[in-house]
């Protein structure tokens, strides 16, 4: 194979996994599909602001970018909104937070967020509320992991990804010595940041300060996925964190729908159990 044709078949090959996946759909929603980008936003928001009798004084290209009137006892309140695709990108575009009070996002992902700006999350506004996440544990965690999670307790503090919050669900992968993820957790509290001592560093946290919140144990399987199941799967197999041997913390919410049927498929009873935690009922 020449070298152009092998660069063919490669975006030939991306071209196809991308026509295999999409946004998901909304219900009573003006947009067929979970929005993309920060366009979407502002399209979702106009709906949602109608809904809650707000007024849009306006919308423009200039920080905030959005002054709307909303309506408090026989008043109305001005309020100035910021849009972003995700929470943490008023950080990173360094906005002002003393010009901002709402952040009107598709999925607020900014756990610093200052306290005084109230953040909007559509996804959650459209029933699409939580993510899902992967999390290494090995056998040097594995003592500590046990002395927490006791019989009489179903909960454990650990680190989590700073992008996660609560409600989102937490899939332990066993990375040594058995391959599998085993047990599934619900982040059942705000993120909370602090130092982490030398003898409580994980290997694959290098880092003198981590996020920690504290997880719920939604289910522990009595059958677990692993890797070989996973590697098996005609949807999962391609998948870049699985590519990348799951060596560290991966947000899979995409492929959460084909992760919880290998899961269901094995465990009859972890169907209710997994409906009620992503509803946030525990």
């Amino acid at each position: 194979m020449t070298k152009r044709s092998a660069t063919e078949a490669r975006k030939k090959r991306v071209t196809l996994r991308d026509d295999c996946v999409r946004p998901e759909r909304l219900a009573n929603a003006i947009m067929d599909a979970a929005p993309v980008n920060e366009m979407g936003v502002v399209c979702l928001f106009t709906e949602w602001a109608r809904k809650r009798n707000m007024r849009i004084e306006t919308i423009r290209a200039e920080f905030p970018d959005c002054i709307a009137w909303q309506r408090a006892g026989g008043e109305e309140k001005r309020l100035r909104i910021e849009f972003e695709f995700r929470s943490r990108n008023f950080r990173t575009h360094r906005h002002d937070p003393s010009g901002c009070d709402w952040i009107v996002c598709w999925e607020h992902d900014w756990a610093e967020c200052p306290e005084h700006i109230t953040v909007i999350e559509l996804r959650r506004e459209y029933g699409l509320g939580f993510n899902v996440w992967l999390q290494p544990v090995s056998d040097d965690t594995k003592e500590r992991f046990s002395s927490q999670l006791t019989k009489v307790s179903r909960r454990v503090e650990w680190t989590v990804a700073s992008q996660a919050h609560e409600g989102d669900l937490v899939l332990f992968y066993h990375s040594t010595p058995r391959k599998e993820i085993a047990d599934i957790f619900r982040v059942a509290s705000p993120l909370r940041m602090r130092e982490v001592g030398h003898a409580r560093n994980a290997r694959w946290n290098s880092r003198s300060r981590d996020w920690f919140a504290d997880l719920e144990r939604v289910t522990q399987l009595a059958s677990p996925v692993t890797l070989a199941h996973l590697k098996s799967h005609h949807a999962l197999k391609t998948a870049g964190w699985l590519r990348n041997n799951l060596v560290s913390r991966a947000k899979v919410t995409v492929d959460w729908p084909f992760l919880r049927e290998l899961i269901v498929e094995r465990n009859a009873g972890a169907e209710r159990v997994l409906l009620r935690a992503s509803c946030g009922l525990g």
